[in-house]
């Protein structure tokens, strides 16, 4: 592997624990309040995609050639992504003027 990749894979494995942990912190502060709901769909999904994208950057930084992690990651992320999107029309419906 050369280095540019693997710089590119530390870092962004640096990047998505950062997200993990600020997501869970999120869910913490938003949990019981008024916008909790929307927030916790959102912090839910991004910790999901978070996690998808450190197993991806594990993948690449261990060399891994397991059949099932790609999958595996992809249906981790695209749940992260239907939870972030739940969460955002939770958020657009509460402040959109009512018609």
């Amino acid at each position: 592997m050369s280095e540019i990749i693997l710089i590119i894979n530390l870092l962004s494995l640096v990047i998505s624990i950062g997200l993990g942990y600020s997501a869970v912190r999120l869910l913490r502060i938003f949990k019981g309040g008024k916008m909790g709901k929307p927030w916790m769909y959102i912090s839910a999904g991004v910790f999901a995609v978070a996690l998808a994208s450190c197993i991806f950057s594990l993948r690449l930084l261990l060399d891994l050639s397991s059949e099932f992690i790609r999958p595996l990651g992809g249906v981790i992320m695209l749940i992260g992504g239907v939870l972030m999107v739940i969460g955002i029309h939770l958020e657009y419906k509460h402040w959109s003027p009512a018609k």
